[in-house]
């Protein structure tokens, strides 16, 4: 071949090119029009001779100035459709089944059936009588449908294109056809039914059997009497089984698997049963119900959680629509309607623009309302994908049939909202969520109103998708909570909620949370935090205005606040003073006998000031006093080893300071108190380096520097024995 306007040379010289050996064959597209050849499969080079192959080099013809054909050779003809047989002519109907038409039954070695994609020569139905592949081809809709079907197999109900069939689609169907040859023996014995007697299923209580009568009466012989019986039980094992299966596949592979199974379990007809049994999978109505019931929630989690693509979403949708549903399952009829995420009231309300989940269409108010495996699918979504402010929306606009399940989700909105940074609205949804019968402040364990104050304390929240543990991480930064309005939100938690109110723990955890930095440490840990203590003016000022604060808080949330809760210098140490009036006044109305006193004591931490607030407000009353007493040592004595660890955390100026508190008390059940840590240090003084320098420290807070001891002089000199003693631990 040669391109440009020159002829040959001067020379006369022939132009000359080197050809292989091998075949020039054109595959063309099924669906081309390509008029080359003779089909639209092969296309063919003429031969040109078998003494062509002599000659390395042959020049055969010089069509003009630009081509030049140099070499040819036959063709080796490839696998084709009958239809683009180059051997055997082939006449083209729209179709005919009946009869081979003209030569179209005739083929050659390589001709492949178009409906079978098998060699001609193997085609079971080649001439077959209303059935005739031989005169298939491409260009009839007809024989197309023919074979998109026969390609596509049991997919074709679902109305697919083969171009949306892909591996995961294909499996579906051919476990659904597995499932189908299965499942009618298994039908069939339930039509044939078998023969028992009632008492077979359940014992006779007829009186003729405590008589002990001759002759039993009509309804005794009944209930003995053999009769045909259907149970549906063996049908619905298999279909469990089948949708266990389904399951654990991929979604769009599921997907098939459940709407052929829904498909043919409607087929299934009830049969009369002189009586009902006591398993319901035995009972027809029951057991398809229950099937239905199940393929139905897993589809409806499967168009949420799964992406399916828009077109097989609603050919999904589509088919099920058009399954004759029985009477006893009409419930499950609009089911799949299920709003794909691009729709625009979806989009709208994720997106915040409609906050309430209610717009008006053609003068009428429509509601954003979903069942709640949907609901549950779509928060289990957002989720995963971390987008906890479209889940927060979500949840406040959506509704549901369901109450309790959407209230049980709805618990979880503070959660969510810290996810984020939204730490004001987290502490008011504890107390009022719209469209949520209740409050969550109702439905807290400890554990969780614990965590729940600790994170909007700190501006922190758990990893996860679940408010538990004790780990804390640093969501990105949010609005804080204001001054004042979480203690006002936690007291009236516990005020709302009986079985947080007498709880003691409750009040230990409130206790330590505000002696907690409102900042976490690197790694996400708490850092304990020691508030100046206020002078003694402002103390007693702040605890007189608790009383009110605390009766106002029992009835409302929004209660007004004096200006110590709002000044900087202040506003921590009066908000303690108003927790530790709010312990006291528990101690005071706890029917209970005092439990974890030692855990309210540790509480407090290095703020030895409050809790000198505490114990000053428990000795006003002598009974109370001593219950805290007899506690307190008796928790000391059980948790001893819990007692150490804590003071070895926490070093000999805490443990000196706590000591003096009480041994420098006016009450001898304090004083005792005191005694007993030191009596606990002595007998645990090997795991202990530091008790040197606590003796040291005691010495100077208790027995020097002006220092007055108020106990007895025994009590003196015992003290002074068990001092010496700490001082001389090595």
């Amino acid at each position: 071949m040669r391109s440009g306007g020159e002829g040959p040379s001067e020379e006369n010289e022939s132009f000359e090119a080197t050809v292989p050996e091998e075949s020039v064959i054109v595959i063309s597209d099924d669906e081309g029009d390509v008029s080359l050849g003779l089909g639209n499969s092969v296309l063919l080079i003429e031969d040109a001779g078998d003494g062509s192959l002599v000659e390395e080099k042959k020049v055969l013809e010089v069509l003009d100035e630009e081509i030049a054909i140099t070499f040819s050779k036959k063709a080796h003809v490839m696998p084709h459709a009958r239809y683009d047989c180059s051997t055997h002519p082939f006449v083209r109907t729209e179709q005919e089944t009946q009869i081979p038409i003209e030569v179209n039954a005739s083929f050659c070695a390589e001709c492949y059936c178009y409906l079978c994609d098998k060699p001609a020569s193997e085609c079971s139905y080649w001439t077959v009588f209303s059935g005739c592949h031989c005169n298939a081809h491409n260009k009839s809709k007809y024989w197309k449908e023919q074979r998109d079907g026969a390609l596509a197999g049991v997919l074709t109900i679902f109305n697919l294109d083969l171009t949306e069939i892909d591996s995961e689609l294909r499996e579906g169907g051919n476990l659904l056809e597995s499932f189908l040859s299965e499942l009618p023996p298994v039908y069939r014995q339930y039509l044939e039914g078998t023969v028992m007697t009632r008492d077979s299923i359940g014992q006779c209580s007829c009186a003729c059997h405590k008589a002990k009568r001759r002759y039993k009466c009509n309804i005794c012989a009944l209930h003995h009497a053999e009769t045909r019986v259907h149970t549906y039980k063996q049908v619905h094992t298999l279909v469990i089984d089948y949708l266990s299966k389904a399951d654990k596949e991929s979604p769009k592979t599921t997907a098939v698997m459940l709407l052929g199974a829904a498909k043919e379990l409607v087929s299934h007809r009830p049969l009369p049963c002189p009586f009902l049994f006591k398993d319901p999978t035995a009972n027809f109505k029951e057991a398809s119900l229950h099937l239905m019931t199940r393929i139905v929630t897993t589809l409806q989690n499967l168009l949420v959680v799964a992406n399916y693509p828009p077109n097989l979403h609603e050919k999904f949708v589509w088919f099920f629509q058009s399954i004759p549903l029985p009477p006893h399952c009409y419930s499950l009829i609009n089911c799949l309607n299920v709003l794909r995420w691009d729709n625009c009231f979806l989009t709208s309300v994720l997106a915040g623009q409609n906050l309430s989940g209610v717009r008006t269409n053609k003068g009428k108010k429509e509601f954003l309302w979903e069942p709640m495996t949907v609901v549950q699918a779509r928060v289990q979504r957002l989720g995963n994908e971390h987008s906890y402010r479209q889940l927060v929306r979500y949840l406040n606009a959506v509704r549901s049939t369901n109450m309790a399940g959407l209230n049980f989700l709805k618990q979880k909105l503070c959660f969510y909202m810290c996810k984020y940074g939204d730490f004001t609205s987290a502490a008011h949804s504890l107390l009022q969520i719209k469209g949520m019968q209740g409050s969550i402040s109702s439905l807290l364990t400890p554990a969780q109103f614990e965590l729940y104050m600790t994170m909007l304390r700190t501006k922190s929240c758990p990893p996860g998708e679940e408010p538990a543990g004790q780990e804390l991480c640093t969501v990105h930064e949010g609005i804080p909570v204001k001054k004042g309005v979480l203690v006002r939100i936690a007291l009236r938690i516990l005020f709302c909620n009986n079985k947080l109110l007498y709880e003691p723990k409750c009040w230990s955890a409130l206790v330590r949370i505000w002696c907690t930095s409102e900042h976490l440490s690197k790694e996400g840990k708490l850092v304990p935090f020691c508030i100046y203590e206020p002078d003694k003016i402002l103390q007693r000022m702040v605890m007189e205005m608790s009383c009110s604060i605390l009766d106002e808080l029992l009835r409302q949330t929004n209660v007004h606040l004096p200006d110590p809760f709002h000044k900087p210098s202040s506003w921590i140490a009066a908000e303690l003073i108003l927790i530790v009036q709010a312990v006291v006044r528990f101690m005071m109305t706890s029917l209970s006998p005092l439990k974890g006193m030692l855990e309210l004591v540790l509480s407090f931490g290095c703020n030895h000031w409050a809790l000198s607030l505490l114990i000053e407000g428990v000795c006003f009353m002598q009974k109370l006093l001593f219950n805290f007493i007899n506690n307190l040592n008796k928790e000391l004595c059980e948790e001893e080893h819990n007692v150490i660890d804590v003071f070895r955390t926490r070093g000999p100026v805490y443990v000196s300071q706590l000591v003096s508190l009480f041994l420098l008390h006016i009450n001898e059940g304090l004083r005792s108190v005191g005694f007993h840590i030191i009596d606990i240090l002595l007998r645990n003084s090997s795991k202990i380096p530091w008790t040197p320098v606590l003796g040291n420290n005691l010495k100077n807070s208790v027995l020097s520097n002006g220092s007055s001891y108020l106990g007895s002089a025994v009590e003196r000199q015992k003290l002074v024995a068990n001092i010496e003693s700490l001082t001389a631990q090595s």
